[in-house]
């Protein structure tokens, strides 16, 4: 038996479909849980799914003994207790590669649209204000190319950095990453280079 504890955190637009999960084990599935609800929901369940909500020690140790395993469903497990878990006896796994090409591309179009000030220009349409659509021109707007910027990856070794350094790369950019202490610096064979922090923020133009 399996409970996911928050779906509303994860299929916010309601577009998910469930088929498979429920292909494999019998699914209960909660909106929202608040920790006193989640206490009462997990009994009899041997998995837990749960979207980002924190599971601190106190809650997981009150677990029962039918949890065998926890998926956070995301990247991250930085919310769950680990040590508890570990206490508990109970798995914990997650999805590495959870919008890895999403979030590639959103980097990327957060570098496009600075480059010509796009956010400032809608904000002047909201306004009514049609000047920069009249002149054919951003005046003192920035405008420019991103080819030869240099785009900073901080903790860029991961997953999502490895797929925002192939998109950079491929639009003319330079890519330095910084990483934990123990990293050797230097470039590596994807194209980007592992500097110190206090490098990466003196070359970046965007970081």
């Amino acid at each position: 038996r399996c409970v996911m504890l928050n779906a509303a955190r994860l299929d916010f637009d309601g577009r998910i479909s469930w088929d498979k999960v429920k292909e494999t084990v019998e699914l209960t599935s909660h909106e929202i849980s608040t920790d006193a609800e989640i206490v009462e929901r997990v009994k009899g369940a041997e998995i837990v799914m749960n979207k980002e909500y924190p599971l601190p020690g106190k809650l997981i140790r009150s677990f029962p003994d039918s949890v065998k395993l926890i998926c956070e469903a995301g990247t991250g497990y930085n919310n769950i207790d680990i040590e508890a878990c570990r206490e508990k006896g109970i798995a914990l796994c997650n999805v590495p590669e959870y919008t890895t090409e999403a979030m590639g591309d959103y980097a990327i179009t957060l570098v496009l649209a600075l480059s010509c000030s796009l956010g400032a220009q809608m904000k002047a349409l909201a306004r009514g204000d049609r000047t920069y659509m009249q002149q054919c021109h951003l005046g003192q707007l920035p405008h420019f190319e991103i080819r030869d910027k240099t785009f900073g990856i901080i903790g860029g070794l991961g997953y999502i950095a490895q797929n925002i350094t192939k998109k950079a790369l491929a639009l003319g950019m330079k890519v330095v990453a910084s990483d934990v202490p123990t990293t050797p610096l230097g470039m590596r064979d994807n194209g980007v280079e592992v500097v110190t922090m206090d490098d990466l923020l003196k070359r970046s133009d965007f970081v």
